[in-house]
């Protein structure tokens, strides 16, 4: 997790919002089995980088950041690393530097596998709004979330797990309260929004092609 998540939404029931974003994000990695949080502890920037905070993420340097996150990598042995697609699938100027820091960080610790976290804009056209598309109205500037297909090339089914999938994103209450139209989705639609995942993949197959041939 590079930053605390401060500039969000208002406090609640009296912690501060980077207590909340942390219990919340220990909990949603819970849900999905994840048995390591590594944690930056970088300044929320914000939506606007001219507005950003002296210590936002977005100021530090992409290598600073970049041998961080390598390190972690060589500590963990990791096979890949996923990371945002180059837009930060929304626009949000975290999300992006997070792409850059993380296609620096995995050529520092010789991960040759990255894949791009992304959606399928065309596919989500036919499908009820997605969670990104509520993130980018407070990013009016920006066009488009996530790529075209015809530059995805991994697709992940995962409708195996969508109860797991949809408790953690209830676990993130802050961001996403239960009378959202997410969270009010029909089992139907919420399998046709959240049924697949689509990546970017650079270099050669790597632990997400094993899980697509072992589902």
């Amino acid at each position: 997790m590079a930053t605390d998540g401060v500039l969000g939404t208002p406090s609640v029931h009296g912690e501060s919002l980077a207590a909340v974003r942390d219990r919340e994000l220990v909990e949603a990695c819970r849900l999905l089995g994840v048995e390591h949080i590594g944690r930056l502890g970088h300044a929320d920037s914000g939506l606007d980088p001219e507005q950003a905070p002296p210590h936002a993420f977005i100021r530090v340097p992409v290598v600073d950041a970049a041998r961080e996150v390598a390190a972690v990598l060589r500590e963990l042995d990791a096979a890949a690393l996923a990371v945002y697609d180059e837009g930060g699938i929304y626009g949000h100027p975290d999300h992006v530097h997070v792409h850059r820091v993380g296609v620096a960080a995995a050529a520092l610790a010789g991960v040759d596998t990255v894949y791009e976290m992304t959606v399928d804009r065309e596919y989500l056209h036919f499908v009820e709004t997605h969670l990104i598309d509520h993130a980018r109205e407070a990013l009016p500037h920006i066009e488009h979330i996530g790529l075209p297909t015809v530059f995805i090339t991994t697709m992940l089914d995962v409708q195996t797990f969508l109860a797991e999938k949809r408790a953690a994103i209830a676990a993130h209450a802050s961001q996403v309260a239960d009378t959202s139209s997410v969270m009010q989705l029909s089992a139907d639609s919420f399998r046709n929004v959240y049924g697949f995942e689509w990546y970017v993949r650079h270099g050669p197959p790597g632990p997400i092609e094993t899980l697509i041939d072992r589902w």
